[in-house]
């Protein structure tokens, strides 16, 4: 079969999405032999606006699809081209537009919680990257169980512990974090809660138990201001580190150099950081709902999201209990043992297979 792929989310700073895609076509070309993939992208515009968004999903894309006449059509992110009338499977990382509209500019809330959902009947069939997104996708969305089918994501090979002490020392310096810190990675955006971690943060600093900086990595989203408000506000400019996107290439580095990885987001799809974190040995706190825990398991410290005393107490646990810290790295390190690229690679071709064999 020919199977035409949008690779869009690839180009420019990759989020959560990009990292799906690069790393499943990656691995579909390695786990399959038999059928062709054609990876179709723009060829100027890398960072899409939610306009630029539409017409791309609706009309260049499936565009270049049937001029490659394609006989399946994987929309891997976002909506499904309505117009298009070959088959088409679609994956559905989460449902954060249906749950925290309130965090999106109006244009984007429309397109995200009306318009993508409207197209996703056109699918064949769909990959849910969690069972949390299949629930959600049942119960918010109505479609039947029958056409979703589970295949858990996962993080690439580079995610490993570093045992390179100059190595590990030289990203400190990059990204001037200081020699101790408490690492989040991830969007700067509401969703993900950071003005409870640096709240959390703070309540740990003033004990005088740790010395660590947080660093939170990551672009700026929608609705940061009130973040840098914060900080200003507790006067933790030279104790929170803001160094901005970091380049696939030195996020191994920045986990493996962290003593905790704290992971306080209010919904996920799945949530590559945490394991990420895991991969590379480092201890996690994470919230405790959405998908989170599917991912996390027993591997990690797993707290609600509305107790900043509570997280301030196992921050400081972790970070001072040598055998705790280690114990939580080695759990870590086995727990991420239990997804891979391949896996789901070999997983999403039996979909496509499926999908290929109906009339």
């Amino acid at each position: 079969m020919k199977i035409g792929i949008d690779v869009q989310t690839t180009l420019g700073q990759k989020s959560g999405f990009g990292f799906y895609v690069k790393n499943l076509v990656e691995n579909l070309k390695k786990v399959d032999s038999i059928n062709e993939y054609f990876l179709i992208s723009p060829e100027d515009q890398k960072d899409f606006t939610t306009p630029q968004r539409f017409v791309w999903d609706q009309c260049s894309f499936p565009s270049k699809a049937s001029k490659l006449n394609v006989d399946i059509l994987h929309q891997p992110c976002f909506s499904a081209p309505l117009f298009y009338s070959g088959k088409i499977i679609l994956t559905i990382h989460d449902l954060i537009s249906h749950y925290f509209p309130q965090n999106m500019p109006s244009g984007s809330r429309l397109y995200f919680s009306k318009w993508m959902p409207l197209t996703y009947n056109r699918a064949a069939k769909i990959i849910a990257i969690s069972e949390n997104t299949k629930r959600d996708i049942m119960s918010l969305l109505k479609i039947p169980e029958e056409k979703i089918v589970v295949i858990h994501s996962a993080v690439g090979d580079e995610f490993k512990p570093i045992n390179d002490a100059q190595k590990l020392a030289e990203i400190k310096a990059k990204y001037k974090t200081s020699d101790k810190f408490i690492l989040d990675v991830g969007t700067l955006e509401p969703r993900k809660n950071l003005p409870f971690l640096v709240k959390a943060y703070h309540e740990a600093l003033k004990t005088g138990k740790i010395e660590h900086n947080l660093v939170l990595t990551g672009k700026k989203g929608w609705y940061y201001e009130s973040l840098f408000d914060l900080i200003k506000e507790l006067k933790l400019e030279d104790k929170v580190i803001l160094p901005g996107y970091v380049p696939d290439e030195d996020l191994p580095g920045l986990y493996n150099a962290a003593d905790l990885f704290c992971f306080p987001s209010l919904y996920e799809g799945f949530g590559f950081p945490p394991l990420e974190a895991l991969s590379c040995g480092t201890p996690v706190i994470a919230a405790d709902n959405s998908s989170i825990p599917e991912v996390v398991g027993d591997a990690g410290i797993l707290l609600p999201i509305d107790k900043e005393k509570v997280w301030a107490e196992n921050i400081i646990k972790v970070l001072t209990d040598k055998d705790l810290h280690e114990k939580l790295s080695l759990s870590g390190l086995e727990q991420a043992k239990k997804f891979s690229w391949a896996k789901t690679a070999r997983e999403t071709v039996k979909v496509y297979e499926e999908v290929g064999k109906k009339r």
